[in-house]
């Protein structure tokens, strides 16, 4: 159902009117794609900010025509490995080994598909390979090496390949990250749903005995995404804070049939907010 307005689906934001961080994304006219007042938008913050003002009136837009349908895109099969070398340059990798052996690196960079970009110096590829191997997308995410946390200055280095390599007319429809690898386990294996990439690596070389898998965001956890584990145990770790957001979801999916639990571990510790499993585990 299309509305008359929605959020800008564009990377541009905006300075927050109540943070006043570089965060806000305004609220556009569909038929006419101009932004309206300053004010009415919402901060990508959710955790520490929260602020959203929609806007009046946003009913469903009637159309006497049958809209096309949006169909999946998908990348090339071989883009994969076009991108799966150069690991001395791959500043998350690198940060790896000062906690992993090589042969443990090795392997889970092939199980996850982890590739390096040269879009910004050192930056990483984690490739969304659906559990029918289709490759449905890949995020590029910039780490430091040292310290293993994403780059956020001057700007979030977060974007995706279908924009780095201009494909025109991608329709980005996102899985969990890692979920390619359920055909490696058994029917009613247990499988641990965390929101980073990076989480779901480490918890792999720490407890291989699980299949970890990652939402990417705080909202992608929904049922488009965790459709093919309907035959799964599903254990979800939500990040230090999130526990509500992700519990009220678990409960929907429960009611659904889906074997499914939301873990209070993190909510439990003294940690920051938005800290999680790997942050604990460092």
């Amino acid at each position: 159902m299309t509305y008359k307005y929605t959020l800008d689906k564009t990377s541009k934001k905006f300075s927050c009117p109540a943070c006043a961080k570089k965060t806000f994304v305004r609220y556009i006219e569909v038929e006419t794609s101009k932004y309206l007042e300053s004010s009415i938008g919402r901060c990508d913050r959710e955790s520490k900010c929260a602020y959203h003002k929609s806007p009046n009136g946003n009913k469903p837009i009637t159309y006497n025509v049958i809209q096309k349908m949006e169909v999946t895109s998908y990348h090339d099969d071989t883009v994969i490995g076009s991108y799966g070398r150069n690991y001395r340059a791959n500043n998350f990798v690198q940060y790896l080994r000062q906690y992993f052996c090589t042969t443990d690196i090795e392997a889970v960079v092939r199980k996850y598909f982890i590739g390096t970009s040269t879009y910004w110096k050192g930056a990483t590829i984690f490739w969304q390979v659906d559990h029918e191997m289709n490759v449905r997308a890949g995020k590029v995410m910039l780490y430091d090496s040292n310290s293993g946390k994403r780059v956020k200055k001057p700007f979030n280095h977060i974007n995706w390949m279908h924009k780095v390599l201009h494909l025109n007319d991608f329709v980005l429809q996102q899985c969990l990250f890692g979920i390619h690898n359920l055909c490696d386990y058994a029917e009613g294996s247990t499988v641990c749903i965390v929101e980073s990439e990076k989480t779901a690596i480490i918890m792999t070389l720490l407890y291989p005995e699980y299949l970890w898998l990652a939402t990417g965001s705080k909202t992608n956890l929904k049922s488009s995404v965790i459709k093919p584990l309907k035959d799964c145990k599903i254990i979800v770790y939500p990040d230090k804070t999130e526990y509500k957001d992700w519990n009220t979801k678990v409960e929907a999916f429960q009611k659904n049939g889906y074997t499914i639990i939301c873990s209070k571990f993190i909510e439990g510790l003294n940690v920051s907010e938005g800290a999680d499993l790997a942050d604990v585990m460092n």
